[in-house]
Formats: structure tokens, C-alpha cells, sequence
């Protein structure tokens, strides 16, 4: 049971949806304001860094720490979320965590020289690692299982919709002001976040048990999870014997972070939850999507580029339907998860993802039809949002002591597939176009791009095969 008021020990309901007098919608949008941008941030400064460059006279090099850093931290500090949540009253930890994401913006905003902007950016970081697991704990505490789906679907349109916002509206702000304003407008919408949190969220959403946090399993989790992003992010930068010392040193420490987990009496992140088989597969198919989402996302405007010869607003052209059409679709198939159960949801999903990639891979060509394209990226990304959504199902089949760690689990998984995913692609087609006997180089790059995506095509038939295993989520309150 969940406490009613900070400090009281029962209440007469069960979720705090049941209870007429709470205001659900409201809280769950306050924290998914704090969320929506902490993920917008991944992509906010990508068109801003041309001229931060010329602001302050670094390289294309170091720019880069805005972006990969900002991944990095995110990525590093997630895991020990589930921890962490479980110390602090809701409102004071959601307070917090905007209060420290304001603080970062402001910083970045009159940042006097880069290595205080790249401060900025960290402080931004740590405090959207702590943002979405807040609205996942949020959900999973007010709503019960049969309701939830809808919700988690706005938090699917979130996932994809403010990366790919991101771009086209730092653009606009850039054309007509300055890149500081970046950092400034999001203040007005994190202050109101901060009031309406401080007056509606009056409950505790976790209970607070006060876990002993384990000072090495925290430093295992920054070091070894950050350094897959940070490897993952720069593999087409790092030299290759560089990358493959750091990305294996970095599966080495994840790897003995998670043997710890399974000595220690009260784990930081409590990888149990991998024993329930329903949230185990649903796992694998988020990463798998996210995978697919975001490592398409980098190729694509490569393809239409360096292969079509298009220029980039004909590219965002293509790849706006796709987001429109996820921000659209994401809350719909959450309603008919609620009606219907993940499997119904998630299977047809992986299957016409999977049909979506072979279609690209075969009419993939020098003078493919834009609108052939256009609708194909569409369907392939519709795909991937109702794949994330499934992600409802494997939280519905944990047990409520499980929550905050599986949404944890589910939130360090995002930025780390997605960040392989990326490095998966381009490494793939590097490798391609090396082995292309083409003359043309349109047409080498063409031919790494084929091979990047036939291989794109054995994760798709992996993610069919464990959406098979699926199952109603009242079959599968076992193990």
C-alpha cells in the first residue's frame, strides 16, 4: 500500500487513481514536463554547435562533449536511481531534480567560457537521469495495471518525438536569436513544473525505505555504464584499438557491477527483476528498438545526403511524417495495450518493423522515390513506438517492491542501445563501403548501407521471436 499524505502509513486506495480527490493528470504532468525536456537535451544543441564553436574557438572535437557528455552522465548515473528514489519524500526529490536542471540551464545559458557550458551541460545530465525514472515510479504507484498503458504511451511519444524535436527547434531559435536562448526558454517551463509540483503533489509515490546504498556498486555503475555510452557515442572517432580496450573494459566493469548486485543483501539495482520472464523479454525488445530507432535515425540522413544528393531541409522533410506519426500513435497504442495486452500489441509491432527494414534494405537505391522513402522510415518508426510501449507489460508483471528498479533498468537501457545502435550503423556501413568494389562513391556508400541493414534484419527476427514469448499480463504473475 502507498501512503496518502508524507508521513501517514495507509490509505483507503490501493493506486492513487482510484481515489477521486487526487489530481492524477496533473501530477503526471508536471513530471513529465521535467522528462520531456531532459530528453529533448539529447539533441537540442546538435544544430547549435557550429556556432558555439565560433563563440568560443574550439574544435569539432571538443564541441562534441556537449552532446556525448550529456549522454554519458545521463547513462552513468541511472542506474543508481532506484536507490536514490527510495531515500527522499516524492516532492522533495521531483523538486530537487528540477531545481538542479534549472540550475544547470542558467549555468549554460551565461556560461562565460566552454568548460563551464560543458559543466552546465553535466549538472543538466545528472538531474534527467533522475527524471524519468521519477515518472515511471509516478505511474506505476498511481495508476493500476489495467490504466497504465495509456500513460507509458505518452512517455513513448516522449521518447521519440523530443529527440527528433530537438534539431528543428534549435534551428529556428539559432536563425532568429542566439544559442544562449536555448538554455533560457526552458526555465519558465520548469518554474511552473516546480509550482504545480509543490502544490498538487502532496503524496509520497515510493515508499521510502532508506536502502543502504553501495559506495562501490555506484562507482562500478558510473564507470561502466558511461563508458559503453561514451565508447558506443565515438566509435567513429576513437582509433579502433582504443575503442575495443574501452568498450571492453567498460562490459568488464558492468559486468562485475552486476555479479555485486546478486551478493548484495539489498542491491543497488535490484537485478532480480530479470528472473520475471515477461519483463525480461520485454527488455530485450526495447533495446532491440531503440537499437534499430536510433542507429536509423544517424543513417538515414547519410543516405539521402551522400547517396540521393539531397540537401538537409528535403531530409527533414522525410523524416518529419515519422515523428508526427509516432507522436500520434504512441498514446493509442497505449489505450489498446490497457484493452488488449502487450502481446497483441508488441507482436504485430515487431513483425512489421521487421517487414518495414527488409523493404528498406531491398529498394534502398541511387534514385529510390522520396515518398517510397518517406512512408517506409514512417512505418518502420510507428513500429518502434508501439515496440517501446510494450515496455508497460514487462513493469505491469513486476511485484510493487520491484518498480523503482525496474524502471531503472528499463531507463539505462535507452541510452546505451541507443548509443551502440548509432555505432553499430555507421561502423557497419564504414565496413561496407571499404568492401565495395563500386566506382562511384555513391554507390560504395550505398552498399555499406545494404549491409547495415541486412544486419539490422537478424535483431528484427530476434525481437519476433521473444514477442512470440509474450503472454497476458494476468498469466504472467510468475517467474
Amino acid at each position: 500500500m502507498h501512503t496518502s499524505d508524507i508521513g501517514t502509513d495507509d490509505t483507503a486506495h490501493e493506486y492513487h487513481a482510484d481515489n477521486p480527490d487526487f489530481p492524477a493528470k496533473t501530477v503526471v504532468a508536471t513530471l513529465f514536463i521535467g522528462a520531456f525536456f531532459g530528453y529533448l537535451n539529447d539533441t537540442l544543441l546538435n544544430v547549435a554547435l557550429t556556432p558555439i564553436m565560433k563563440d568560443f574557438g574550439v574544435d569539432k572535437t571538443t564541441v562534441q562533449w556537449l552532446t556525448t557528455g550529456f549522454l554519458l552522465v545521463m547513462g552513468a548515473f541511472t542506474p543508481i536511481t532506484a536507490g536514490v528514489i527510495q531515500w527522499f519524500e516524492t516532492r522533495k526529490m521531483v523538486l530537487f531534480t528540477q531545481a538542479t536542471f534549472l540550475a544547470g540551464s542558467l549555468i549554460c545559458a551565461f556560461a562565460p567560457t566552454f568548460g563551464i557550458l560543458v559543466a552546465g551541460r553535466m549538472v543538466q545530465a545528472v538531474s534527467a537521469a533522475f527524471f524519468v525514472p521519477l515518472l515511471f515510479n509516478g505511474i506505476l504507484s498511481i495508476y493500476p495495471p489495467n490504466k497504465r498503458g495509456t500513460a507509458m504511451g505518452v512517455i513513448t511519444m516522449m521518447f521519440t518525438a523530443a529527440p527528433a524535436m530537438g534539431p528543428t527547434l534549435s534551428g529556428i531559435i539559432i536563425d532568429h536569436t542566439h544559442w544562449r536562448v536555448l538554455f533560457g526558454f526552458t526555465a519558465p517551463f520548469m518554474l511552473a513544473a516546480m509550482v504545480l509540483v509543490g502544490k498538487y503533489l502532496t503524496v509520497n509515490l515510493s515508499n521510502i525505505s532508506r536502502p543502504k546504498i553501495d559506495i562501490l556498486s555506484a562507482v562500478l555503475s558510473i564507470a561502466g555504464f558511461g563508458g559503453l555510452v561514451y565508447a558506443s557515442s565515438n566509435f567513429a572517432r576513437l582509433p579502433l584499438a582504443e575503442f575495443i580496450l574501452l568498450f571492453a573494459a567498460s562490459v568488464a566493469l558492468v559486468g562485475w557491477f552486476a555479479y555485486r548486485q546478486s551478493r548484495l543483501a539489498t542491491p543497488l539495482l535490484n537485478l532480480r527483476a530479470f528472473e520475471y520472464r515477461q519483463f525480461r523479454h520485454c527488455v530485450v525488445i526495447l533495446a532491440g528498438a531503440v537499437f534499430l530507432f536510433l542507429g536509423l535515425e544517424l543513417m538515414m540522413p547519410m543516405y539521402t545526403q551522400q547517396v540521393l544528393m539531397l540537401t538537409g531541409t528535403a531530409t527533414g522533410l522525410i523524416l518529419m511524417p515519422a515523428s508526427i506519426a509516432q507522436a500520434v500513435a504512441a498514446p493509442l497504442f497505449g489505450k489498446l495495450l490497457d484493452k488488449k495486452g502487450g502481446r497483441f500489441v508488441v507482436l504485430p509491432a515487431t513483425v512489421m518493423l521487421t517487414v518495414s527494414l527488409a523493404v528498406l534494405w531491398l529498394f534502398l537505391r541511387i534514385d529510390t522515390q522520396v515518398m517510397m522513402l518517406t512512408a517506409m522510415f514512417t512505418l518502420m518508426a510507428v513500429s518502434v513506438s508501439a515496440c517501446v510501449t510494450g515496455e508497460t507489460h514487462g513493469l505491469n508483471a513486476l511485484p510493487k517492491k520491484l518498480n523503482p528498479h525496474g524502471a531503472a533498468i528499463l531507463t539505462t537501457i535507452n541510452p546505451i542501445a541507443g548509443a551502440i545502435g548509432a555505432a553499430f550503423f555507421v561502423g557497419a556501413t564504414n565496413i561496407g563501403e571499404k568492401l565495395s568494389s563500386a566506382a562511384s562513391p555513391q554507390q560504395a556508400m550505398l552498399d555499406g548501407i545494404h549491409l547495415a541493414m541486412g544486419s539490422a534484419l537478424v535483431l528484427g527476427a530476434v525481437m519476433v521471436f521473444f514477442a512470440m514469448r509474450l503472454k497476458r499480463h494476468e498469466a504472467d504473475k510468475q517467474v
